[in-house]
């Protein structure tokens, strides 16, 4: 499914398509001129205007752009035809949308929320009888296994899910509750009273202070040899930890435990009329494609396809030029693709396209292997000839029986 959506996205549009076949005719016109015609051609915009409206994909443009007026206004009568039908639509949706207000505000005004709350509570407790009585059932052999984890598990989380919503409208309830009761905040007053510091006040808990500094500054010295001695006897971090290596130490490998799908092999086909852009896109595809680690398995080309284009003098049916265009083809066959890469491989592609060539992305097939060879006719002919040989009259003929 990813490749058609591929495929489909890498088409090109009807006008891009008509964009280079007026190109190509143009072209062909071109490359039948003397220097003194190209000259006349280059400096003179009335001749170019000339050639360009002589195309015949030019003049089918009013004729087609006729027809699409007629197709919009044809539907834009139909559009304006459905305006009633519409309205009426729109109307009875009002309708029903004021009804479902109306019973809204009546369901809404006739319970209030402790009732509901109330009833919520009950049907809890209900499903969770229901529940036990399952389980009871079951321990009495009434039902069979499968029934019983099937139907006390649809019971059980009927249960949960209404024991979470009434505490939850409990809990709703509650703070509606107090901010309702709430006293309000009494004014701050200072933290300690005005109390005169007197000598005789501050010189008590200044002594305790400094008694209790003295205490832990000896029980300190007293203490720090024996720390030292115990944490000698345990090894340090750096020990325990032993040697790293530093490269893993500050940029550690995370394994990508992800796994992405991946296409076996894929074709990536160009086409396009101009030799030359042709070959130097495929030799630039093949070397992005090894950029990104593809596997290029082959790039190979495919026998052209000729195609006739003829242009008729003005106003007439007579042929004025005729010109056979060569539609070159080439393949780019790459192997186990990761589907992540893909997606910026087409994109970075897609970029760099060439005016005039056609790319597609697809899975391979086996009808791509054998579109690639060219039949030999002879072969074929000798291959009918020995069939031939089994014919009893033609074995007859030949003497052979």
């Amino acid at each position: 499914m990813i490749i058609d959506r591929l495929t489909m996205y890498n088409s090109q549009s009807a006008y891009e398509s008509l964009a280079d076949v007026c190109v190509n005719s143009a072209m062909a016109n071109i490359r039948t001129m003397t220097v003194d015609q190209l000259n006349d051609l280059l400096y003179n915009e009335s001749r170019l205007d000339a050639l360009i409206d002589n195309l015949p994909q030019i003049r089918s443009l009013p004729t087609e752009r006729e027809a699409g007026l007629a197709q919009n206004k044809s539907l834009a009568e139909w559009n304006l035809a459905q305006e009633p039908k519409l309205n009426q639509l729109r109307t009875q949706v009002c309708v029903c949308l004021e009804n479902f207000e109306t019973e809204k505000d009546e369901v809404s005004s006739s319970k209030s929320l402790d009732t509901t709350s109330n009833l919520l509570q009950v049907a809890a407790q209900e499903a969770d009888d229901d529940a036990e009585n399952t389980t009871k059932a079951f321990l009495a052999g009434t039902i069979p296994a499968e029934q019983f984890l099937k139907d006390l598990l649809e019971k059980k989380t009927l249960a949960h899910i209404r024991k979470i919503k009434s505490d939850r409208l409990i809990t709703i309830l509650r703070d509606q509750q107090y901010a309702q009761a709430a006293p309000p905040l009494p004014p701050r007053t200072a933290p300690y009273p005005d109390v005169p510091a007197g000598p005789s006040r501050l010189a008590r808990p200044v002594l305790v202070v400094c008694l209790r500094v003295v205490l832990i500054s000896q029980m300190l010295s007293r203490c720090r040899p024996l720390y030292r001695s115990v944490c000698r006897q345990f090894a340090t971090l750096r020990e325990m930890a032993g040697p790293q290596d530093a490269e893993m130490l500050y940029e550690p490998k995370f394994p990508d435990t992800r796994e992405y799908p991946e296409y076996d092999l894929l074709n990536v086909r160009l086409q396009g009329y101009d030799f030359t852009y042709l070959e130097k896109f495929q030799a630039y595809v093949d070397r992005m494609a090894r950029r990104f680690n593809f596997k290029v398995v082959d790039s190979y080309a495919v026998a052209a396809q000729t195609q006739r284009v003829v242009v008729y003098k003005p106003n007439s049916t007579a042929i004025d030029t005729e010109v056979n265009l060569s539609l070159y083809d080439r393949v780019v066959r790459l192997s186990n693709v990761p589907a992540p890469q893909l997606q910026l491989f087409i994109t970075l592609i897609q970029t760099h396209v060439p005016v005039g060539v056609t790319v597609t992305f697809k899975q391979h097939e086996k009808a791509d292997e054998d579109y690639r060879y060219i039949p030999d006719i002879l072969l074929k002919q000798k291959q009918e000839e020995l069939k031939s040989l089994d014919d009893p009259i033609v074995r007859r003929n030949l003497g052979w029986e």
